[in-house]
């Protein structure tokens, strides 16, 4: 864990950051999950840790689908005996609005139309239970189908669009909001073989998954990255 998730969590936990407009918010969005632990491939259902030995923090990304979280934790669900919890969305709208940032893509070949449209990304971190180090990585999956997800939030109807060309290797972005709200959003093969990031229904029941951490990166070499993140 570096030291900027450190000045995150302490300094935009307590406000948030920037300002915004009241958004009309999807009414009746609560998400009730649960959290399991799995081996890395999301395949092999692993022993559940011990509440006490991690902490779940529950930042937002905004203004962009990938890199660090730019908001505290405005959720603080109650996680339970059995592992399950509930995110209440519209307790947190207004926090969440006045956090939102103009969207600004660290991957330079997506685009959002219209551009004034503004997303945010809820990326839960699994972390020590006193400090900020991260304990285990973190994924939304689909309990049917252990599908990798993203939990994104658009303040109004849009669409983002783009595609990365290497080799043989396409990875395209077709996501489209009808309404402002949450949308999920999973990679799956096209029939061209292409990669395609779009929306998807909501699943009938969502996992929080938690797998070992990746190992520590000698310096210089390739960065590991996940099925979502393409830096």
């Amino acid at each position: 864990m570096t030291r900027a998730l450190l000045v995150v969590i302490a300094a935009l936990s307590l406000a948030g950051c920037g300002k915004g407009e009241p958004v009309t918010h999807r009414g009746g969005w609560v998400l009730h999950s649960r959290i399991q632990f799995f081996s890395p491939d999301l395949q092999v259902a692993r022993e559940p840790q011990p509440r006490s030995s991690f902490r779940l923090f529950f930042p937002y990304i905004a203004g962009d689908l990938y890199g660090p979280a730019t908001t505290g934790d405005f959720i603080h669900p109650v996680i339970n005996a059995d592992y399950t919890f509930e995110i209440d969305f519209g307790r947190v709208q207004q926090d969440l609005v006045r956090s939102l940032q103009p969207t600004e893509f660290s991957l330079d070949y997506l685009k959002i139309d219209p551009p004034n449209a503004r997303i945010a990304r809820l990326a839960p971190l699994a972390l020590q239970p006193d400090g900020i180090e991260q304990v285990a990585t973190t994924d939304w999956i689909d309990a049917s189908t252990h599908e990798r997800l993203m939990l994104v939030y658009f303040d109004r109807s849009a669409r983002i669009t783009g595609a990365l060309a290497r080799n043989d290797y396409t990875i395209r972005y077709n996501v489209r909001a009808t309404e402002a709200g949450y949308i999920w959003i999973a990679r799956r093969q096209t029939e061209e073989g292409e990669q395609m990031y779009t929306e998807v229904e909501k699943p009938e029941s969502v996992i929080l998954a938690l797998t070992p951490p990746a190992p520590a990166q000698t310096p210089g070499t390739p960065r590991k990255v996940s099925l979502l993140t393409h830096k």
